[in-house]
């Protein structure tokens, strides 16, 4: 028989019986079958998982209910036991149901409430009978009805439910009672589309949960006892960071045999610390490429046809910074799965999600620079608008992903201003303090009455041609390329986990390399190659491309 089938057998009504039947007819009271069948249960179940196949199924569980029941026997044996008669009812007062004693006694209050307490770490199916027998006191009979399960599936429960307990309370005093102080810096990439699990993980029991899942599989007793946070909200947040915003992706997995583990690259400060010196070791040799290469197309770029007059090619290039940054990493992207991740087939996602784990007195430096876009269709007398920004230690970010533009009057003021014609004398009071932020934040400039677009604008059919530009930016970079792809490589084959391996390439530029832009931008204000910001609220990386 398989092991599915002989799990299903062991449920049925008829099998638990004659499995009491033998219990009882080896024991002294009821309650003392009951813990005999349970034994045997477990032992049978637990057996079962160990074999591949079982042919003569009933002599195998014969054969280990009278093996559980000479070490009962045994057990039972050196076990002082004490009898008592109240209400008509016999009672066992072993060690082994000290519980019911504890509950019995009123003088024994403050056990009663370790008791009650530890309750609540159980998981659900054995806190549900617990809380029915003990506070609720109802018989076994009339729980097996409110549960919709057979009586035997009652008392096994309990069974092991009040051993759980008893170990617990002995042990109470040595748990740790604090979370750890662990946070996580969440961070995603593209769109996120209705389906961004960071929504459901911006609390500390959220984060710590999720850590604790980072390098081994959990249960969520497991974790109940790690986190000393009763079971029905671990149940609750494992439930949350499984399904996520969307339902299809979460934090979290929930594996086979019931355990949970991360469902996204989560890494500690330290690894994301020495993923990312492997790209800044190599920064001395990558700052004179991209000068030289900036010299060389020096030209074209304040030759380009931008809708708002530029002269200042350092400007312009903080419209560039990012996609050359973004092109290097892609081909180190490239070379890694070509030459070394060859086997792993990589998961593609529109929208995935990465995290760092790090605590308040580390003082981490991640070094993060964001690049957001947003776009509209039928926006002023354009068919098509798209505005970005970049934002980091140098700069504030303008605006986020999903921002409207057309609720923004800071930008469609921007936009009238793109031809050239709006005056200061055509706008009305509340126009002009709109104008006002408008210069504040960059967005446009005033000459004499006009006020123009101060960002760095152009027509959508000039992208390609602009992003051109950034890939001569990185010509001549390919062994150095070549180098950190073999270092990068060999790093994250040490530290991806074996069930996310297929998404080493969000390990690539999410993790690995994410200081790399802000490194570059440090040194590229130090080599003249970009301007250094007057301030973070400025013009520097924003862009506009309209369609007409």
């Amino acid at each position: 028989m398989k092991t599915n089938e002989i799990l299903k057998l062991i449920g049925d009504k008829e099998f638990l019986d004659k499995i009491y039947q033998f219990s009882y007819r080896r024991c002294n009271t009821s309650y003392e079958a009951e813990d005999l069948c349970s034994d045997i249960i477990l032992a049978v179940i637990s057996a079962v998982h160990n074999q591949e196949g079982i042919e003569n199924f009933y002599a195998f569980v014969w054969a280990i209910a009278r093996r559980v029941y000479a070490d009962y026997s045994e057990k039972r044996n050196q076990t002082r036991q004490t009898i008592s008669i109240e209400n008509g009812d016999l009672f066992l007062a072993a060690k082994e149901n000290e519980i019911d004693s504890f509950i019995e006694e009123a003088a024994e209050q403050e056990q009663i409430k370790k008791i009650f307490a530890e309750i609540s770490f159980l998981s659900k199916a054995y806190r549900e009978v617990m809380v029915l027998y003990y506070l609720d006191e109802m018989k076994v009979k009339d729980i097996a009805l409110k549960l919709g399960i057979n009586e035997t599936t009652v008392k096994q429960r309990l069974f092991s439910a009040r051993n759980t307990v008893r170990r617990e309370v002995e042990n109470m005093n040595e748990r740790n009672l604090s979370l750890k102080p662990i946070r996580l810096a969440i961070v995603g990439t593209g769109n996120p589309m209705g389906n961004d699990p960071r929504t459901k993980a911006d609390r500390v029991l959220s984060q710590n949960l999720i850590y604790l899942c980072k390098d081994k599989a959990k249960t969520a007793k497991e974790l109940s006892e790690e986190l000393c946070v009763p079971m029905p909200y671990i149940e609750d947040e494992l439930e949350i960071q499984v399904y996520g915003e969307n339902g299809k992706y979460g934090m979290l997995r929930k594996l086979d045999n019931g355990k949970y583990i991360t469902n996204i690259l989560l890494v500690d400060y330290s690894e994301y610390d020495e993923a990312n010196k492997i790209y800044e070791k190599h920064l001395d040799e990558y700052i004179p490429i991209l000068k030289n290469n900036f010299e060389k197309q020096k030209q074209d770029i304040l030759l380009f046809p931008y809708l708002s007059k530029q002269s200042d090619a350092t400007f312009i290039l903080w419209g560039l910074i990012s996609r050359t940054i973004w092109i290097f990493e892609k081909r180190v992207k490239e070379v890694i799965g070509k030459n070394y991740f060859s086997d792993v087939e990589p998961v593609k996602r529109e929208f995935t999600t990465v995290a760092t784990a790090f605590r308040d007195d580390m003082n981490p430096n991640f070094g993060f620079y964001g690049c957001d876009g947003i776009q509209s269709n039928s926006v002023w007398k354009y068919r098509y608008v798209h505005f970005s920004n970049i934002y980091g230690a140098r700069k504030e970010k303008h605006f986020a992903c999903g921002h409207n533009i057309t609720n923004d009057d800071k930008l469609l003021l921007t936009l009238k201003a793109l031809d050239g014609t709006l005056s200061i004398d055509e706008l009305n009071d509340t126009e002009k303090e709109v104008a006002a932020k408008a210069i504040e934040c960059g967005y446009i400039k005033k000459c004499g009455k006009i006020l123009l677009p101060q960002i760095v604008a152009y027509e959508k059919k000039f992208d390609k041609a602009f992003h051109n530009m950034a890939i001569a930016l990185n010509e001549n970079t390919e062994a150095l390329v070549e180098r950190i792809a073999k270092e990068l490589s060999e790093f994250m084959r040490k530290h991806i986990p074996e069930h996310l391996m297929n998404e080493y390439e969000y390990y690539i530029g999410c993790i690995a390399g994410v200081r790399f832009l802000h490194e570059t931008i440090e040194a590229c204000i130090k080599e003249g190659l970009l301007c250094e910001p007057e301030n973070k609220i400025g013009a520097e990386g924003v862009l506009m491309v309209i369609e007409k």
